[in-house]
């Protein structure tokens, strides 16, 4: 499966608030054999950068290093975020949908977007981690 974690499941797992949820669906993750897919955009790693400690973002941009490469934000169509946009949802928000949506992913995993599941034409679902990992188990 193809998906995108948003920051807040790396923070949750790296972080001081730490969620269970979120730290054992990145060991999933990063746990041979890799079946499943994730991609990232410069937006969530900035996002963590600004979060984390700098030993503890060391760790997660290590991690996502080991398992994809980190996109850049202008490779996403503008027009895909003015789609998301005009749905009425914040810049970064419409981002994150667009990006998501670009990628082909089908899953969104995140504790606090799950307000973009009230749309029910997105190409992909909305999840928080402990709901993502019962999927992808």
């Amino acid at each position: 499966m193809r998906f995108v974690l948003d920051s807040n499941e790396y923070l949750f797992a790296f972080g001081a608030a730490k969620k269970p949820a979120s730290v054992a669906l990145l060991d999933l993750i990063a746990k041979p054999p890799r079946v499943h897919v994730i991609r990232v955009p410069r937006l969530i790693v900035e996002e963590i950068r600004r979060n984390l400690p700098g030993d503890f973002f060391h760790q997660v941009l290590t991690l996502i290093q080991s398992l994809t490469r980190v996109d850049e934000d202008l490779i996403v169509p503008f027009e895909l975020g003015t789609k998301y946009e005009l749905m009425g949802l914040k810049p970064a928000d419409a981002f994150i949908a667009a990006y998501t949506e670009w990628v082909g992913a089908e899953l969104l995993v995140s504790e606090n977007r799950h307000f973009l599941s009230r749309h029910a034409d997105l190409p992909f679902r909305v999840l928080p981690a402990e709901q993502a990992i019962r999927l992808i188990s």
